[in-house]
């Protein structure tokens, strides 16, 4: 049974096979004659259904489908056989025969006359897998050693670096310590040595760090060396195998690195050595310079020239660059060369040289000495260095704020740190310019010291001449020298100093923290309450006078040609006003204003603006009275006699002439606030400077014209309440007091009836005397302000002057004529009328005289420059009159 199940499982095997290499997909189907059994390749004969339907089959049954299986297979082998020696591609199959007719019968016997050969190439495979691995270790090998012979190379050159380098460090100096010839080139090459000891000591330090870094890195791999054990098995299960390769990385090597670690204390104190060296001939090579300025005639030391020494500070300061300690040249430079300038020059006796003690009237004058003193000593070495050390401008611009330094900065730390330093540390010179206690004093020691500070690098730096004087002076410079002498010097470094580079040093000296801490010892708030405390007790002041005496009283304190000027140039009548835009002016002169405090200065002209805008608006509304309210006195005691006293108290905005002039100086002020004053400001705040070396600096006008619309806008904004104030003056004030004295003479229209009542008199020709009267006050009022009258006022208060004067004189005449009227027709009824040699009745020559007096005022009316039709009472007065035109041919 066994035998008939492996049988079937070989047929089935055969079959799937047979149908599986079967050209153009076709299908082949076996059917046994005796059981109609179908097999198909597509059945799957591994099924539970396959297995039960044989289980219930017979043995006889099962022994002919055998046999008949067996016949169907030899006969498909058959076919397949044919049809591969006769398709293209079962030529392939001609190498394992040497004719078509020593192929197997079946596969299965092609299959085991396979396996010898396929044993063959596996074990050829496996040979070619032992030989590449034990190539490529090989190579490894080969690898490993190269690298070693590269590392002990590596390493000789190292400790040949650094045996040199302890040669010339802790050997004794070279250079002969008396003057004599041929020292100074000796030194010349010792500072050679020195930069190229202090270029190899970087060196090993990096290769040190490396080194720890490498060293430090392989501890922590071998920590994790259980993670990389399960990534390797991990890898080891993959089933892709993997063969060796010679582009597979060498593992870490950690050889040079210990040898390193091992040269650490070498290598470290090495570079003690060199600095200590280098600090030491720095120092020396500063000091001779000091000596040889302050005593050239006895100095005693190396001679060298102005370029030899500027060659040697180049070495000395390139070689503390290198190392990373720019901040100790910069030290030893400001200990050295610029404190005992400072300490000869800043003393109490020349900050109170010219003037009187605590007055540092002599702060200028000693700044100007120590920069002078400075760049006359130390110009060229500043120079030299700030161009050996300033980075390109392409580099600088990619370089942010924080990183705007280089790695010697003597302008900086070495001369500003220091003047700063000892301004700020001596306490009886810090008291006298910090703490004057007078404003005035901390005023003028601000803008000495701020003055000094922004004008530092331009002074102490010298911009570079133009090529053509630098070519001729060098050439100047090589005469009478050997050939050896002038290659030499041709490799001389000429720095060339520029204005961006000076612009950028100056950047350095506000950025500094010094600088921030400098400033912070200004106590700037104090200052601007003296100052705005000063200019509010002058306001107060006149403010007080001005309500004693009147605005014309003369409360101005400054000059007399200051006054003219300002009447002149701004239009101010009033002195009071004067005093008003002098003392914001003041504010922004160069003796009284500091920049730090702009946005208060700023603030405080708009808080005395205000004050003024409110002193006037309360007059206005007639809260504040003018004038000596006088009290009763007591005359002689012994007749205890009270005699009273005249009061000379009164409202000013009840006296017209007051209120004009007033309102014509309070527009000049608001005028003047936004147009003339917002420009002095900007002017103060943005002034075009002056170049030290010659020329004026650029003002950027774009930022001048944004600067001065906000300032503009700000003082604007802060004088809205003044044309509210100057209209109400001229459409309520000055209409109201012209109203009451135009009206005046208008009680006289009552008397035009009783001067033609039962008098006989003729009929009128010309107005009545008082019609010329009525509008004399606006008139003589306008003729004396014509010149004086606010713009945005126009000429709407005339017209409502006369407009009131119109109506009340309309009102008159119209009761007049009523009253005629009435005395008329109470003659007619007694028969009691009477008439003149003209014809004419008393009441026709009022009206006549009306007439006539309209006509005339309507002329005045005209004259006052006032369209007589644009008055609605004007319009209706001359209605109440023309009645009595046909009278005029009877006059």
């Amino acid at each position: 049974m066994e035998s008939k199940v492996d049988n079937s499982e070989s047929l089935s095997r055969s079959d799937k096979a047979t149908s599986d290499h079967k050209p153009y997909g076709e299908s082949y189907e076996g059917k046994a004659s005796n059981n109609n059994v179908t097999v198909n390749k597509e059945e799957d004969f591994a099924s539970p259904e396959w297995a039960l339907s044989l289980a219930n089959l017979s043995t006889p049954l099962l022994t002919s489908k055998l046999t008949a299986l067996k016949s169907q297979s030899a006969t498909l082998a058959s076919t397949l056989t044919a049809k591969l020696a006769s398709s293209p591609s079962g030529q392939s199959l001609l190498h394992i025969g040497p004719s078509l007719s020593t192929l197997p019968p079946d596969l299965q016997s092609l299959l085991a006359s396979l396996e010898p050969m396929l044993k063959e190439v596996e074990e050829y495979e496996k040979m070619n897998q032992t030989e590449l691995i034990r190539v490529v270790t090989a190579g490894k090998l080969v690898e490993t050693e190269c690298r070693r012979a590269a590392h002990a190379n590596e390493c000789r050159a190292l400790l040949a670096d650094l045996i040199a380098a302890e040669a010339v460090v802790y050997s004794s100096s070279p250079i002969p310590i008396d003057s004599e010839e041929g020292a100074a080139s000796v030194e010349l090459n010792y500072m050679v040595s020195l930069e190229r000891v202090a270029h190899t000591t970087l060196h090993l330090v990096h290769q040190l760090q490396k080194s720890s870094e490498q060293v430090t890195s392989t501890l922590n791999s071998n920590s994790n060396h259980t993670s990389i054990a399960r990534s390797v098995a991990a890898a080891s299960n993959d089933d892709k195998p993997r063969l060796p390769s010679m582009n597979t990385p060498l593992p870490q090597d950690t050889e040079k690195a210990q040898f390193m670690m091992k040269l650490a204390p070498r290598i470290r104190k090495l570079e003690r050595g060199v600095i200590q060296i280098i600090s030491k001939e720095l120092e020396r090579i500063l000091q001779d310079r000091v000596k040889k300025n302050k005593e050239p005639s006895s100095f005693v030391g190396t001679r060298r020239s102005i370029e030899e020494e500027l060659l040697i500070l180049g070495y000395l300061f390139r070689s503390f660059a290198l190392l990373g300690k720019g901040s100790e040249a910069e030290l030893i430079f400001a200990r050295v060369a610029i404190m005992p300038i400072v300490r000869s020059k800043v003393t109490l006796g020349k900050l109170d040289e010219g003037g009187s003690r605590g007055e540092c009237a002599g702060l200028f004058c000693l700044l100007e000495d120590l920069a002078c003193s400075i760049k006359d000593l130390w110009g060229d070495v500043l120079s030299l260095v700030e161009e050996m050390f300033q980075l390109d401008a392409g580099v600088a611009d990619l370089c942010s704020v924080e990183d705007n330094h280089i790695e010697v900065d003597l302008v900086t730390a070495g001369v500003w740190v220091p003047i700063a330093t000892a301004l700020m540390t001596d306490p009886t010179i810090k008291m006298a310019i910090f703490s004057p206690g007078i404003a005035s004093i901390l005023q003028a020691n601000y803008v000495a010291l701020d003055t000094f500070l922004s004008e530092l690098a331009s002074n102490l730096l010298k911009p570079s001449p133009s090529t053509q004087s630098v070519d001729s002076k060098f050439r100047e410079s090589l005469n009478g020298l050997n050939t050896d002498e002038v290659s030499l010097k041709k490799l001389y470094f000429i720095p060339e100093m520029s204005m961006d580079t000076i612009h950028s040093v100056q950047s350095r000296l506000y950025d500094h923290s010094m600088t921030r801490d400098f400033s912070k010892k200004w106590n700037l708030p104090i200052y601007y309450q003296l100052r705005f405390g000063e200019a509010c007790t002058r306001l107060d002041e006149a403010i007080n006078r001005v309500q004693k005496e009147g605005w014309y009283a003369d409360v101005f304190t400054g000059t007399d040609t200051v006054a003219k000027e300002l009447k002149e140039t701004s239009g101010f009548e009033l002195p009071f006003f004067l005093e008003v835009f002098d003392i914001m002016a003041w504010l922004w002169k160069e003796n009284v204003y500091l920049k730090p405090l702009t946005h208060r200065f700023l603030r405080g002209s708009m808080q005395l603006l205000g004050r003024v805008v409110t002193f006037v608006d309360e007059g206005v509304r007639g809260n504040i009275k003018f004038g000596i309210e006088s009290k009763q006195t007591s005359g002689n005691d012994e007749q205890n006699v009270v005699l009273p006293l005249r009061d000379a108290s009164f409202f000013w905005h009840e006296r017209i002439d007051d209120v004009a002039a007033v309102s014509w100086d309070l527009t000049i002020l608001e005028t003047s606030i936004g147009s003339d004053y917002a420009a002095k400001i900007s002017d103060v705040i943005l002034p075009p400077k002056e170049s030290p070396h010659g020329g004026a600096v650029q003002v950027n006008h774009l930022e001048l014209s944004e600067l001065k619309s906000l300032v503009q806008d700000a003082l604007i904004e802060s004088a809205e309440g003044v044309s509210p104030i100057i209209q109400k003056m001229w459409n309520e004030i000055i209409v109201k007091i012209l109203t009451l004295k135009c009206s005046a003479p208008l009680s006289a229209v009552k008397g035009v009836a009783a001067t033609y009542r039962m008098t006989n008199r003729p009929p009128p020709t010309q107005a009545s005397p008082y019609v010329s009267t009525i509008l004399r006050p606006l008139k003589e009022f306008n003729s004396n302000f014509l010149n004086r009258t606010p713009p945005q006022v126009g000429f709407e208060w005339k017209r409502k002057v006369v407009a009131s004067v119109a109506e009340k004189y309309c009102s008159a005449v119209s009761e007049l004529t009523e009253t005629v009227q009435r005395t008329e027709e109470a003659l007619k009824n007694r028969k009691a009328r009477r008439t003149s040699a003209g014809g004419m009745s008393d009441g026709e020559k009022v009206k006549l005289q009306l007439l006539l007096d309209q006509r005339e005022f309507v002329g005045h009316v005209t004259d006052v420059g006032v369209e007589a039709e644009s008055i609605e009472y004007v319009k209706k007065l001359i209605s109440l009159t023309e009645s009595a035109k046909s009278l005029l041919p009877k006059s």
